[in-house]
């Protein structure tokens, strides 16, 4: 599946002693935290990404909260900690421009769900084709740890296999924006 938003390739590993499987991946035998993050990543990785912010913000309720927080692995580009609807447009506007450059190269795998009490993990393979600059083709997992309360998404912790690999590649690709240099 083709992304347009480096946030789908966003997960990783996690460290939970016992996870249970959540099952097949049809709408009508998952759980219903496990439904709400499917829904949550099928609309954000596919028509979230490329909505404009009233309608990004607008969407985001039917998952979020104003007070849910994402993790994301603070190397990245759009790393760092984001708060409800602001933080998601922040992560928007920081991770646009290298999906543009990328986007096309980028394939993620169906995703595995797994799930302990309101804790859903939704795990992904992320690849990046290979190119010119990099023939062989990148591949790494990657998990989100999502906490469920009151039927929306309280928050999303992101976690990266091979964080250091992953930045290289980006670079190789040019896909990483140029940091300015101060006199």
């Amino acid at each position: 599946m083709k992304l347009r938003t480096i946030y789908s390739i966003a997960t990783a590993t996690l460290a939970i002693c016992v996870l249970l499987p959540a099952g097949s991946n049809a709408a009508d035998t998952m759980t219903p935290e496990v439904k709400l993050v499917d829904d949550y990543n099928t609309w954000y990785l596919g028509d979230g990404q490329s909505a404009d912010e009233t309608t990004l913000r607008s969407e985001l309720k039917k998952y979020i909260t104003s007070k849910t927080v994402l993790h994301e692995v603070a190397s990245l580009p759009w790393g760092g900690t984001m708060v409800g609807f602001d933080g998601w447009v922040r992560l928007g506007h920081k991770s646009a421009p290298i999906v543009h450059k990328i986007g096309d190269l980028l394939e993620i795998s169906s995703p595995k769900y797994y799930q302990n009490g309101n804790v859903v993990i939704h795990e992904i393979t992320l690849t990046i084709k290979g190119t010119k600059e990099a023939p062989e083709p990148f591949v790494m997992g990657v998990m989100e740890k999502y906490t469920v309360e009151n039927g929306k998404i309280a928050q999303i912790d992101e976690f990266f296999a091979d964080t250091a690999s992953f930045l290289h590649r980006l670079a190789v690709l040019g896909a990483l924006p140029h940091k300015k240099k101060h006199d």
